[in-house]
């Protein structure tokens, strides 16, 4: 079986007027393939390929020729006249024309540049660490009336420094050497100070004559003398060098305040004496640095008190000692009554015995008596009556029972499942909420049952739209005929035959 699909077509128009959406037209005057616009009117029309595109495509080059597309030849280059753009990224290669001029380059990597005979820029970092020269000196000269300033260590490695009437610095590390060539520098090598810590070498600044430098410790606390005594006690600061850079006293506590349940006093450490006290039934004992307190004996003789048939009482003071002791004797009888009948058990002689009624059994066992009436009536058991009334409401997530009638309405709050052969519903309106509904669901092997719908129309012939097992393939009947309903999967075998599209 097979099939032909026309579009619409035309030899002499250029483009077609109206097209449905997603209808194709191919127009052979102006070579061009268009379509209705999708989701657009009758009038929105787009060309979307044609052998006008395509000799465009085919006629491109990579030399420099007027009109047509660019094509990179195999080593992909091509050729051009003018480029006319506002570059970003990286530019490479060489310019051998005129010089060009680049302007608010966005490039923070120049790959390649030739020769520079002059270069200026506002700010120069290097990724490297040298700048050298390859022939004469390597000059760096500041605007007139400008230093050049160094932000970190200078290190002068193999040379020296000349030329330079000044060299400032806060802190030189290693030998200051050289000579000094007029009066004045060597007076003001005479007059070098030297402050903190001397560690550099000093040595002719004339080349001829020794320097000698004298180094003396600056004053660092001004407060002289001794710290600390019987009363204060010395707080000293001390530098790394374990110098003392400043010195004072914190006086000394000579009172210990002391206070108690109530009142507070004060004693001098260095003239007066702590005393401990009793109070009443207390008696205290210093020896030895020591200070033992203990409570007084009472009139209470030492024995137990209470037993199985007493229980103690005590008298306490407001001290919490107990001051006198005794026992008094307990009920013995436990009495006990029912919903009919009442009777008297001895605690020492007699046993409290628990029978069951009418099904219902008890075991007295570690301590404790356990009812039971034959099986679990917890919230959650399975529980089985031989024949149950209730006459008001009754609630359950599970009842198992051979025939339910309920005369009024029945709401399941869970999972509903039937198990019989026959569902029957007679209602004449039925809501379901699954938005999908599936048929057939005890098929597990090779599937061999048509499904689907068949609507019941009383004298006259029922329609149906069912799955046909055997063709594999979706059919409705509408009482007289029934119809393959075509799918994509089965268009190519399913249908024979031309559609044509028309000519416009």
């Amino acid at each position: 079986m097979a099939q032909t699909i026309l579009i619409k077509r035309s030899t002499s128009t250029s483009t077609p007027t109206a097209l449905a959406n997603g209808e194709l037209a191919y127009s052979a005057a102006s070579n061009k393939l268009f379509v209705g616009r999708p989701g657009g009117g009758t009038g929105d029309i787009d060309a979307i390929g044609g052998k006008y595109y395509t000799d465009i495509i085919t006629a491109a080059t990579a030399s420099n020729t007027a009109n047509k597309l660019v094509l990179r030849d195999g080593s992909g280059n091509f050729s051009a006249g003018t480029i006319t753009a506002s570059f970003t990224g990286n530019l490479t290669g060489n310019a051998s024309g005129t010089a060009l001029s680049v302007t608010q380059a966005a490039q923070t990597t120049i790959t390649s540049l030739g020769t520079l005979t002059a270069l200026q820029v506002d700010n120069l970092n290097l990724n490297e660490n040298t700048i050298s020269s390859t022939t004469g000196n390597l000059s760096i000269t500041p605007v007139s009336g400008s230093a050049i300033i160094l932000d970190g260590t200078v290190s002068v490695d193999a040379g020296v420094v000349t030329g330079a009437t000044s060299i400032t610095s806060t802190s030189f590390v290693g030998a200051l050497t050289g000579n000094a060539a007029t009066t004045t520098k060597w007076a003001t090598a005479r007059n070098l100070s030297l402050t903190g810590d001397a560690t550099a070498t000093l040595s002719a600044v004339d080349g001829t004559a020794a320097v000698s430098a004298s180094l003396t410790l600056a004053t660092v606390n001004s407060n002289v003398g001794s710290f600390g005594g019987t009363t204060a006690i010395p707080v000293l600061t001390v530098n790394a060098k374990g110098l003392v850079t400043a010195a004072s006293t914190v006086a000394l506590a000579t009172t210990l305040n002391i206070t108690g349940d109530s009142g507070s006093d004060g004693v001098a450490l260095l003239t007066e004496t702590l005393n401990f006290t009793g109070d009443t039934g207390i008696t205290t004992t210093v020896s030895n640095n020591d200070v033992s307190i203990d409570l007084d004996d009472t009139a209470v003789t030492p024995n137990t008190y209470g037993s199985g048939t007493s229980i103690p009482n005590f008298t306490v003071d407001q001290q919490g000692r107990i001051t006198n002791a005794g026992s008094t004797n307990v009920a013995t009888v436990l009495n006990i009554t029912g919903d009919t009948g009442s009777d008297a058990v001895s605690l020492l002689t007699e046993t409290l015995d628990f029978e069951g009624g009418t099904g219902v059994t008890t075991i007295a066992s570690d301590d404790k008596v356990i009812f039971s009436i034959g099986q679990a009536v917890a919230t959650t058991s399975n529980v089985t009556f031989n024949n149950v009334t209730v006459d008001g409401t009754l609630t359950s997530d599970d009842i198992t029972a051979a025939t339910m009638t309920a005369s009024g309405h029945v709401v399941v709050q869970g999972n509903l499942t039937v198990n019989g052969t026959t569902t029957t519903v007679n209602s004449n309106t039925v809501a379901i909420g699954d938005s999908i509904m599936v048929l057939n669901n005890d098929e597990t092997g090779t599937p061999s049952e048509n499904a689907g719908f068949e609507v019941e129309r009383g004298t006259a012939t029922n329609v149906s739209v069912l799955w046909n097992e055997g063709t594999d393939y979706w059919q409705i009947n509408d009482g007289s005929t029934t119809s393959k309903i075509m799918t994509a999967g089965n268009f190519a075998a399913s249908f024979t035959g031309i559609l044509d599209g028309g000519t416009f």
